[in-house]
């Protein structure tokens, strides 16, 4: 199954997965041998991917702020786009611009 995001191709290289780091406290008593932890709660799911475009960079991929993901397992949800940034490959073969591009995504909803 192909990956898309919003209706769009993409050429996944490197994608690590969904994840996320709890609000954690630690609180260290001075005269206690134990350290208390105060949970706060978690924030949303973030996932990182890097992907190749080889066309539509510029009106496909860059207009993008959030849609729905589908990846090779299947549909992964609808996702807001936190940053986008590209670097363009030297692709003599080609007519249209060539480019890597690295997405930080956050899971819309749970």
């Amino acid at each position: 199954m192909p990956w898309t995001l919003d209706g769009v191709r993409i050429y996944v290289e490197k994608d690590s997965g969904w994840a996320h780091d709890p609000r954690i406290g630690e609180l260290n008593v001075l005269d206690s041998s134990q350290t208390i932890i105060h949970t706060a709660g978690r924030p949303s799911y973030t996932r990182d991917i890097t992907f190749v475009v080889f066309s539509g960079y510029h009106a496909s991929i860059l207009p993008i702020t959030d849609g729905a993901l589908v990846s090779d397992q299947g549909a992964e949800g609808d996702v807001i786009v936190k940053t986008c940034s590209a670097d363009r490959l030297q692709d003599i073969k080609r007519t249209t611009a060539v480019f890597r591009v690295t997405m930080a995504l956050i899971k819309d909803g749970i």
